[in-house]
């Protein structure tokens, strides 16, 4: 997936790379290929600082642009995502506990 994602970014900086429908329909956010490579760049610059490299790490982000960046971030950085809906109101707190 990595090396799939760093060609486009590369290949066609200034396409978008995703959308995010905020309501399902009308389009909100983009991230063009430059973008996403600046943000995952800086993501797993981070993570490699904390010296995850080999660990996992629980993403726990709503829909949205913020968590392809995380995503890619961990991948770049040589750390496990492990993605998982945040919890609602104490709701699925036992789910978050067990992972």
């Amino acid at each position: 997936m990595v090396d799939r994602l760093r060609y486009w970014m590369s290949a066609q900086p200034e396409h978008v790379a995703y959308r995010f429908l905020v309501d399902g329909e009308d389009e909100t956010l983009t991230l063009t290929y430059r973008q996403l490579d600046e943000r995952v760049r800086a993501c797993a610059a981070k993570l490699a600082s904390l010296g995850l490299r080999g660990q996992r790490a629980l993403l726990m982000y709503p829909s949205g642009l913020e968590f392809i960046v995380a995503f890619f971030g961990c991948l770049y950085a040589g750390v496990v995502p492990v993605p998982a809906f945040p919890p609602r109101r104490n709701r699925n707190k036992g789910r978050i506990n067990a992972i």
